[in-house]
């Protein structure tokens, strides 16, 4: 019997305890455990993510449903995968069980249905598009909204910047995957796009003043990126034909290039907007990180906006267009309970604000 080593959570506190696992007949092992021994049945096991060869492995349990299991060693998540099918991307029977339960429960009439959910419900079908259409529609409206501008790779500040990303994924083991790009613009701006993909734009960066004020605006993105609300913003400005036709890798990312209203995939309303808040300060509070940082950004951002000088504020507009900021989403930001541990040492700070250098 095989024993490996992992990290668990067990979804009472943030702490990240390392653990050892092993595979026995139909059952998986934790040890280490202050608490004592635990075992999953491999039938209640459930993936966070769709396995990814390299990748660890985060696994969850049914009848442990706050718990997570974090399992790095890829040969025994090979096992393991092979040992409980169920956990395999694509079909098999639980799927097409689960496929055919949720179809004869939510289909009363092909027409009348498809136009009641374009019209009433683009969030439950952002979260149904499959994941490999969500990349391809990230990847060309990525492209279409950042066209000419300079992705910014200097190793030390991207060095930072995943300094900066795996920081917020500490405590925090059921994050979406997401990937943070920064770009040199001239306007404060940061949003989520389809995928899981974070644009940051390099003049956000310049004007603040701590890693956690960034810290803060990537995790109020990422909240946009957990919810699906760029997926179900698309579906409600481009309908179901482009959405189709994008994901096809048909002539989709050129109309939405022609769109009049393409920035409305960013404009979200103010319960989107305070959604993703609260997410944040979920994710920044579980992860040790000020969520005073995003307020204080909030305030420097709604204080500029008021500025009489027309330079500043065409390079603010961005935000306040894509991101309205109203006094009480900025006063819902509460400190957090308990002594938060800094995101970036000074060195990194400075590296990842010469990122575009």
């Amino acid at each position: 019997m095989d024993i490996v080593a992992a990290r668990f959570f067990d979804g009472l506190t943030a702490a990240e305890r390392p653990v050892t696992v092993a595979l026995s007949g139909s059952k998986l092992i934790i040890g280490g455990l202050v608490t004592g021994e635990r075992t999953w049945p491999l039938a209640d096991l459930n993936t966070i993510d769709s396995p990814v060869p390299g990748i660890p492995l985060r696994l969850g349990c049914t009848s442990d449903p706050a718990a997570r299991l974090i399992i790095p060693n890829d040969s025994f998540a090979t096992a393991l995968l092979a040992a409980a099918p169920h956990l395999k991307p694509g079909l098999n029977r639980r799927r097409i069980g689960r496929f055919f339960a949720i179809a004869a429960a939510s289909i009363a009439g092909v027409a009348v249905a498809a136009y009641l959910i374009l019209v009433l419900a683009p969030r439950q079908l952002a979260f149904v598009i499959p994941d490999a259409w969500r990349d391809r529609l990230g990847t060309q409206i990525e492209a279409s909204f950042t066209d000419g501008m300079r992705v910014c790779d200097n190793p030390a500040g991207l060095a930072a910047l995943n300094r900066l990303t795996e920081r917020m994924r500490e405590g925090n083991p059921d994050l979406p995957d997401f990937t943070v790009k920064i770009y040199s613009a001239p306007v404060i701006n940061a949003f989520a796009l389809p995928g899981g993909r974070i644009a940051v734009f390099d003049s956000l960066i310049a004007a603040a003043d701590t890693p956690e004020e960034v810290a803060g605006v990537v995790a109020h993105e990422l909240g946009h990126v957990a919810n699906r609300h760029s997926e179900a913003q698309l579906i409600r400005a481009a309908g179901l034909q482009l959405l189709l036709s994008l994901a096809s890798g048909g002539t989709g990312g050129s109309q939405l290039g022609e769109m009049a209203g393409v920035l409305t995939i960013l404009r979200y309303s103010r319960a989107a907007e305070e959604e993703a808040d609260n997410s944040a300060q979920q994710t920044l509070s579980q992860a040790a990180i000020d969520p005073m940082g995003l307020k204080r950004f909030f305030e420097k951002i709604q204080k500029l906006e008021g500025t009489s000088s027309s330079a500043i504020f065409d390079d603010i507009t961005a935000m306040i267009s894509t991101h309205p900021l109203t006094e009480d989403r900025i006063a819902a930001i509460k400190p957090l309970q308990g002594q938060p541990r800094p995101v970036l040492s000074a060195e990194d700070w400075i590296a990842l604000r010469g990122i575009c250098s």
